[in-house]
C-alpha cells in the first residue's frame, strides 16, 4: 500500500508540473533551506524552506544530447538540470531536469523542433525518481526510473509520461518510454479532420527505445 501512495505521489507532481510548467522561477525567500535528498518519498511540510536536493549529483548523467532512432526518425534529445527550483503543487523546491529534442526523417527534414523553447517553456519537466517496486500499469515496472511528463500545446495538448533509465554501467546508454495520455481531439486542433494514422507522432509511444549519449 506504501508503493502505491507513494506512486501516486510522483504521478500527482507530474500532473503539477504540467499545469504549471511555464512557472520555474525560483524561490529565494529562504536564507537557509532544509536539506532532504531527491529519493525521498516521505511527506515534506509546505512552505517551510525544504529543498529536496540532488545530494549524490545522480542528475548530472543524465545531462547533454541523446540520440535515438525509431520508424525511421531520429530523435536528439537534450536534458539539462535545474537546480532549487519550486514545486508550486508540492510546495517545496527541489532539483530536476527539463528536456527539449528535436526529430527528423530518414533525409534530415525537421518533423518536430521545440530546441528553441526557453527553459521555463520546456515540454518536458522530471517529476524524480519513482519508488522502488512502483508500476504504471499491470506490466510496466518503473521502480527507480526518472520520470518526467511531456505537455506540449502546439500539439493539441498532447500529454504523456516518460520513463528514463541507464542500461549500461558506462552510462552511455539509455532506455527511453514514451507513454502517451488517451488524446481527445478538438474542433479547434489543427488536424481534428486528419485520419489518426496521420496525428503527430513527436515521440516513439510504447515499447521505448535505445538512447545513446552525443
Amino acid at each position: 500500500m506504501k508503493n502505491i501512495l507513494k506512486l501516486i505521489m510522483v504521478f500527482i507532481s507530474i500532473f503539477a508540473f504540467s499545469q504549471n510548467h511555464g512557472n520555474l522561477i525560483p524561490i529565494n525567500s529562504c536564507p537557509t533551506y532544509t536539506i532532504v535528498p531527491l529519493r525521498t518519498y516521505t511527506d515534506i511540510p509546505e512552505d517551510q524552506c525544504y529543498y529536496m536536493k540532488d545530494t549524490n549529483n545522480e542528475l548530472q548523467d543524465y545531462v547533454g544530447t541523446w540520440k535515438g532512432i525509431w520508424d525511421n526518425k531520429m530523435l536528439f534529445i537534450t536534458y539539462k538540470k535545474i537546480a532549487n527550483r519550486y514545486n508550486p503543487h508540492f510546495k517545496y523546491n527541489e532539483d530536476l531536469l527539463i528536456a527539449k529534442f528535436r526529430v527528423t526523417d530518414s533525409n534530415g527534414t525537421i518533423l518536430f523542433d521545440n530546441t528553441s523553447d526557453s527553459d521555463n517553456n520546456a515540454k518536458i519537466i522530471g517529476s524524480g525518481f519513482a519508488v522502488i517496486g512502483a508500476k504504471a500499469g499491470p506490466e510496466k515496472d518503473i521502480g527507480g526510473k526518472y520520470t518526467m511528463l511531456y505537455h506540449d500545446i502546439s500539439l493539441c495538448n498532447l500529454r504523456g509520461s516518460i520513463y528514463i533509465n541507464f542500461t549500461n554501467a558506462a552510462k552511455t546508454q539509455m532506455q527511453f518510454e514514451f507513454n502517451q495520455r488517451k488524446r481527445y481531439i478538438f474542433p479547434e486542433c489543427y488536424f481534428y479532420n486528419y485520419p489518426e494514422s496521420q496525428y503527430p507522432r513527436p515521440l516513439p509511444n510504447m515499447g521505448g527505445i535505445i538512447l545513446t549519449k552525443q
